[in-house]
Formats: structure tokens, sequence, C-alpha cells
């Protein structure tokens, strides 16, 4: 009878395993999503990825040696979004996909893959620490997975706030004044 029950225990076991890791998945995308795109923000203007030097020419028209970086413009467009257990890290600059995988006249600078591949120790160390957690019982109720539950709170709220902001002023003051 012990070996019934405790086949139905690790079946159970198993189950709610499987919920947490349901509930935990896309809040371990969104985290991870957030680490790119800092990282790909923080990359540019520096030589950490071992960048080729920029050229006289290239020099002599800015104010430093900052690679990818003059206005601040591409930096400022890395954006990131995640829906479920998939996310996105990327830009809509022009320049950004210019500079990421190079053009005639511009050595590739890949600083979105870069940070990506800089990126993913941190990433599987943030998932091995979540299965670990779940798996030894010390799950979503647990005070090792409440930072992480909090912070995909946060996210999606300032998300929400995001796109309301973004969606007034792409309608402009015309639309704000329809909807009243």
């Amino acid at each position: 009878m012990t070996q019934v029950f405790s086949l139905l225990g690790f079946v159970a076991k198993l189950k709610t395993i499987e919920l947490e890791m349901n509930v935990l998945g896309p809040a371990l995308i969104a985290r991870a999503c957030e680490l790119v795109a800092a990282e790909a923000q923080r990359v540019i203007g520096t030589y950490d990825y071992g960048w080729p030097s920029l050229a006289p020419s290239t020099l002599a028209k800015k104010s430093a040696d900052t690679p990818l970086l003059e206005t601040g413009e591409m930096r400022s467009s890395i954006e990131w979004n995640s829906s479920g257990n998939e996310g996105h890290v990327g830009s809509n600059n022009d320049k950004a996909v210019w500079h990421e995988l190079g053009t005639s006249r511009v050595p590739p600078r890949p600083f979105l893959a870069g940070a990506a591949m800089a990126m993913e120790p941190k990433i599987h160390e943030l998932f091995k620490r979540a299965v670990m957690a779940v798996a030894l019982g010390k799950g979503l109720h647990s005070s090792e997975m409440a930072e992480l539950l909090h912070l995909l709170h946060i996210i999606h709220h300032v998300g929400h706030e995001v796109n309301e902001a973004a969606q007034k002023a792409l309608d402009g003051p015309d639309e704000d004044r329809k909807r009243r």
C-alpha cells in the first residue's frame, strides 16, 4: 500500500510542479527579456564586445570614441515585450539593423545578439534556480519566488500604463476629446 501512495504522491507532486512552472514561465521569460534589453542598452558606446575600432573618418565627425552612440536615439529605441512563454527584444530603429548586421560600409557590431549571449549564463541560472525551487517544494508560496512574481506584476502594470500613454500620444488631442 505504501508504494501506491508514494506513486500517487509523486504524480500529485509532478502536477504541482507543472502548475507552478506554468505560472513562473512567463515571469522568467519577462525577466530574461529585461536582462537582455538592459545589457544591449549598456553596451552601446563601449567596446566591451570587442567590436572593430571606429574609422578615423567616423571619429572626425563624432564628439567621442563611442561606437553606436551619438545621440542616444538608438539606445532608447531598444525595447522588449513578452507574452506567455515567448519574448522579444529589439529596436524599430533602422540604424540598429545596420549596426547589428553590418552593411557594405559599416562593420557589424551586434549589440542585441551580443547582449543575448552575454546574458545567457545569467538567464540559465535564473531558470535553474526557479526550477530547483519548484522541484524542492519551495515554489510559488516561498520567499524565493516572491520577488520574481512581484517583478512580473510590476512589469505588467507598467507595460499597461506605457501602452495607454502611447495610444493617447498616437491618437492626439482630437481623439482624446472624442472619448470624453
